[in-house]
């Protein structure tokens, strides 16, 4: 007997409808063998044992057969469960992703309204300060004009700021940004990245070389976009790496796409956080420093990296510096500028 709870396997159901058949040709022979003809004695007296063997074949075909719909209704119970079961499990699915979709466009609304909010009144600020740095409502002594710095300073921070909160925001919607991709001569803006920072690297000291053996690099990006990744690349190794250390920017063509690297010899990043840094909101920081920032630069940058159809990567190792390779399609048209 097959027990109904359990699953038949494949030999089990051969078995079973190999008994069903047995005992039906049995029956039938049975049946055969039995003359409706014979009236003598001796003819019905030898048809009652193949009678009584037909009619135990006969029952135990029927407890076959109600041992067949037992096991089938069992399974279609198990089956109807199964499915039950399945689809409990893709409504549940479904109702976090849509909970999980309006949490995330109410977070990224917040935010975008927030930064415009910050906007207005800096836009404010701004303008004032710029009135002050005229100097059209009187001169400015030393002491003044040396907090007036420090004002427009925190201003282009906060700025900043909110700059890379509105595009977290605006690529968090899935609104697409737009791109105005074309073939990029790579040295022309890298020889410029230097000036961005040239503040940070003499007030912390840090010592800045630049290297592109191959200056006719050309790379098919935006130029603006580019521009941002490297602004949030150098101005991360300037955060991270300590008073008197090297920070150093290069480039070279590998196979199909150019590769710009930034290095640093800043306090390095864990194997296990490797990953992590290009998640919103996380910064890697020692127990010996605290910095400023909101944790978004990475990953808006490999985002815009992914975009443009290239890649940022991360290699370091903790007290031993990193670096960040931004790898790049290459261009196949050269730029007017270098045409000519």
């Amino acid at each position: 007997m097959m027990d109904p709870q359990q699953h038949p396997t494949g030999s089990e159901l051969r078995d079973f409808s190999r008994r069903v058949w047995e005992a039906t040709k049995r029956a039938q022979g049975r049946q055969e063998q039995i003359s409706p003809e014979s009236e003598s004695g001796k003819a019905r007296e030898s048809e009652r044992p193949f009678t009584r063997d037909a009619a135990e074949e006969l029952e135990a075909l029927r407890e076959l057969n109600r041992e067949l719909e037992a096991r089938v209704a069992s399974r279609t119970a198990q089956l109807a469960a199964a499915n039950l079961k399945k689809d409990q499990l893709i409504h549940s699915e479904r109702k976090a992703r849509e909970e999980a979709e309006a949490a995330n466009k109410v977070k990224s609304d917040f935010l975008a309204l927030l930064s415009h909010e910050f906007r207005t009144p800096l836009q404010a600020i701004f303008g004032y300060t710029e009135l002050l740095e005229r100097e059209i409502h009187g001169p400015l002594n030393d002491p003044q004009r040396r907090d007036l710095n420090r004002i427009q300073q925190s201003q282009q921070h906060l700025l900043g700021l909110i700059n890379t909160i509105l595009d977290f925001a605006r690529l968090e919607s899935g609104h697409d940004l737009e791109f105005q991709i074309e073939s990029l001569l790579v040295h022309d803006l890298l020889e410029t990245m230097e000036g961005f920072i040239g503040p940070e690297l003499e007030s912390k000291q840090l010592r800045y070389a630049y290297n592109c053996e191959d200056k006719s690099l050309l790379a098919q990006v935006d130029a603006t976009k580019l521009q941002q990744i490297l602004l949030n690349l150098l101005a991360n190794a300037v955060k991270f790496t300590p008073v008197g250390g090297c920070i150093t920017l290069e480039c070279e063509g590998v196979g199909e796409m150019v590769v710009v690297r930034v290095a640093d010899s800043g306090i390095g990043i864990p194997a296990d956080k490797l990953e992590a840094v290009f998640e919103p909101f996380v910064q890697i920081r020692d127990r010996e420093s605290v910095h400023s920032g909101t944790g978004l630069g990475l990953s808006i940058s490999r985002r815009l990296a992914t975009a443009m159809g290239g890649e940022l990567v991360a290699s370091s190792a903790p007290r031993q510096g990193s670096t960040f390779s931004l790898s790049l399609p290459k261009g196949t048209k050269a730029p007017e500028s270098l045409a000519r």
